[in-house]
């Protein structure tokens, strides 16, 4: 025996329109992949205070264990004016779940002022590896009492 089940017009268009509305409103639904909702420090910010980490957080969860954080101090190159990368400077993830939303990596107490280039390669729980990266800048005459301003 076979079933066919059979909407009218009108409930296949109303259908369509929740399933289109829906996409519309989560559009991460279509894309799947670990995107970085902020970081804290804000991302491409001048510091006046060095934290002692750098915190990120993404979109879906990501395996921890497959992904990284790495901060290097980087020059501007000064007639491309592209940032050449120096020495790692942070010490390493901290301690976390396996699968995770959010990674903080580790910085020394003591890091001169200078721009420093945070990099991420995460895989995400759905089997993509993303990749990304900012600045931060580290300047003690920046704006006091814990507040950051963009880089321009």
């Amino acid at each position: 025996m076979r079933y066919c089940f059979y909407f009218s017009t009108s409930a296949k268009s109303t259908l369509w329109l929740i399933i289109a509305s829906l996409l519309l409103l989560f559009p991460e639904l279509l894309l799947a992949h670990a995107s970085l909702l902020r970081a804290d420090p804000a991302v491409n910010t001048t510091v006046a205070k060095l934290p002692s980490e750098i915190h990120l957080w993404f979109s879906e969860s990501i395996e921890r264990r497959f992904s990284r954080v790495t901060v290097h101090r980087a020059t501007r190159d000064t007639v491309t004016g592209k940032l050449q990368l120096q020495e790692r400077v942070d010490t390493g993830l901290s301690s976390g779940s396996r699968v995770t939303r959010e990674l903080a990596v580790q910085l020394p107490d003591t890091l001169p002022p200078s721009v420093y280039l945070v990099q991420w390669k995460v895989l995400s729980i759905d089997s993509h590896r993303v990749t990304g990266q900012f600045t931060l800048t580290y300047a003690p005459s920046a704006p006091s009492s814990g507040e950051t301003k963009p880089n321009q």
